[in-house]
């Protein structure tokens, strides 16, 4: 049999599952389909509508269809009438189990209903299989009517002793186990083999006359729960021993009966080998796709973030190109404007009524300057300056430089810098930049005063990387959680109205980035804020970013 896993030819209702989205790239759908027809057993899956989606060569040859016959039909069609509405009332409770409640049951008796209409007695087992398309049930189906004929033929012999008639029994029954597919040993009390036919000559690679009168143990090393009660019904899973030493799977029914006053015991074993490889491909190929899946979720997040970035560097260089064009036209009025106001304010008096309202438009042109100062800055590419540069002494500088403001603020310093900090290549100007709008925002955010701290100490960077770490630290009212994630967003500001651009934090960031460093926030609610800059140490790791 040829099984075609492509859509067109495996029927389903729509939303119901499809055999083909649970077989991954990992195995073709010809060597799926050589697996599971070689199993001797018949493996009938169906979806959750119980429809038939796969039907092996096993399955043909025992039910006489043709897997064509049936795929896409309800599964009725394979049991008799009267066995149709409760079958589908425990597959349908099977379904709704656990998760964990992988098998239904042990292996149970069923009949089954050929094409001719014929009935059969077999044994099988379902499992379920959830898939990104719906719950799938596998049946395996084995024909049992060897062993019915055989223990059918073990009374009829019982029967045949009273009636004089036990030669042709024993006849009969010889061909039964002769003719057997499964291997059929019988133990004595002692479990030494008495019976071997011709199948289990063939499972063991040992023939009947070496193997009569051999220990159990010889086949079946692991031995056999032969003490408690045996049902015939009840297979195990066990692992056998070839005669070369080979391990072999099994599955394994028993039965005990009492022959003059002592336990026989009785033993069909089926080589389950083809049946194990399929069971481990099946496995193999839902791990591959939960991996599958697993990988595509973790690239459709990345390829988001990438879009972000992208999208986020999109807008910026708008901006960017944005401001640097508003900034430019506005220079010369601002230019203009400020030198009249200061030619006004030389001309009049200090206790003139007029200076004071000439005082406030300087301060305003002032702060629109500097709002244009902030915007050439953000949008600038520039020419990098780059040289060594001893981060504590920059520090140092840009306090010297702002302590009058911080003075005015009340607000306290309080230098540390660990021993042993090293220099680094570096844009001294842009540093610089970094460092004053850092202190001038923490005084900002201490109206009534505090402590401003900054730190230098060496640390690292991810791989390992030798760098330096700078931490401004301030006493101030502090940044919601809400909003942290937002504080290096171009124009986004915390402070009131007319108090800030929202340009200091972007231009800070975009100056550690092009050094190859990070920069972080840490804020809490009534404790203040930590600014947190990490720089790299060798110019070839961060001045590679700089133009």
């Amino acid at each position: 049999m040829k099984l075609d896993l492509e859509e067109r030819t495996v029927p389903r209702a729509p939303g119901g599952p499809s055999l083909r989205s649970i077989v991954l790239a990992r195995i073709t759908s010809d060597q799926l389909a050589e697996i599971l027809d070689i199993a001797e057993d018949g493996i009938v899956t169906v979806d959750a509508r119980q429809e038939i989606v796969l039907f092996n060569r096993g399955a043909a040859k025992l039910f006489g269809y043709a897997p064509d016959e049936v795929v896409g039909r309800p599964l009725d069609v394979l049991l008799p009438a009267r066995y149709r509405p409760p079958h589908r009332g425990q597959v349908e409770g099977f379904g709704r189990a656990a998760e964990h409640a992988r098998l239904m049951g042990e292996r149970r008796e069923v009949h089954g209903r050929r094409k001719d209409g014929t009935e059969f007695s077999a044994e099988v087992s379902i499992s379920k299989l959830g898939t990104g398309d719906g719950m799938l049930f596998t049946a395996i189906v084995r024909d049992v009517s060897v062993r019915k004929q055989y223990e059918a033929a073990q009374r009829e012999l019982e029967q045949l002793r009273a009636q004089a008639r036990l030669a042709a029994a024993e006849a009969r029954l010889d061909a039964v186990i002769r003719s057997a597919q499964d291997a059929i040993v019988t133990l004595d009390p002692g479990l030494r083999v008495t019976l071997f036919n011709p199948a289990a000559e063939r499972v063991f690679g040992c023939p009947a006359a070496e193997a009569t009168g051999a220990d159990l143990v010889r086949f079946l090393p692991g031995g056999l729960p032969l003490d408690g009660p045996v049902a015939a019904a009840a297979p195990l899973r066990i692992e056998g021993r070839r005669a070369d030493g080979a391990p072999v799977p099994l599955e394994v029914s028993m039965a005990r009966t009492e022959v003059g006053g002592e336990a026989v015991h009785t033993l069909i074993l089926r080589d389950v080998t083809e049946r194990v490889l399929v069971e481990h491909q099946l496995r193999e190929t839902a791990a591959e796709r939960e991996r599958a899946l697993v990988e595509l979720q973790a690239k459709s997040e990345e390829l988001r973030g990438t879009t972000q970035q992208l999208w986020q560097a999109a807008r910026l260089a708008g901006v960017g190109e944005l401001a640097a064009s508003i900034a430019h036209e506005l220079n010369n009025p601002l230019g203009t404007v400020s030198l009249r106001v200061e030619g006004l304010i030389a001309k009049t008096p200090a206790d003139d009524p007029r200076r004071k309202p000439l005082e406030i438009i300087e301060g305003e042109v002032e702060r629109m300057a500097n709002l244009v100062a902030n915007l050439l800055q953000f949008s600038r590419a520039g020419r990098d300056q780059v040289s060594t540069v001893d981060v504590c002494e920059e520090i140092t500088r840009t306090v010297d430089l702002v302590a009058h403001h911080l003075r005015k603020k009340r607000v306290k310093v309080d230098t540390q810098f660990a021993a042993g900090v090293p220099t680094i290549h570096a844009d001294r100007q842009q540093l610089r930049q970094v460092f004053l709008n850092l202190f001038t925002n923490a005084a900002d955010a201490m109206p009534e005063g505090g402590h401003l701290t900054p730190r230098v100490r060496a640390g690292t960077l991810p791989g390992d990387v030798p760098a330096i770490v700078v931490e401004v630290a301030d006493t101030g009212a502090g940044i919601p959680a809400d909003l942290l994630p937002r504080v290096f967003d171009p124009f986004f500001t915390t402070k009131e109205e007319g108090k800030g651009t929202g340009l200091g934090l972007a231009i800070c960031r975009r100056i550690v980035d092009q050094h190859r460093g990070r920069v972080e926030v840490e804020s809490h609610i009534g404790q203040g804020t930590t600014v947190r800059v990490v720089l790299p140490v060798r110019p070839d790791t961060n001045v590679a970013g700089l133009k």
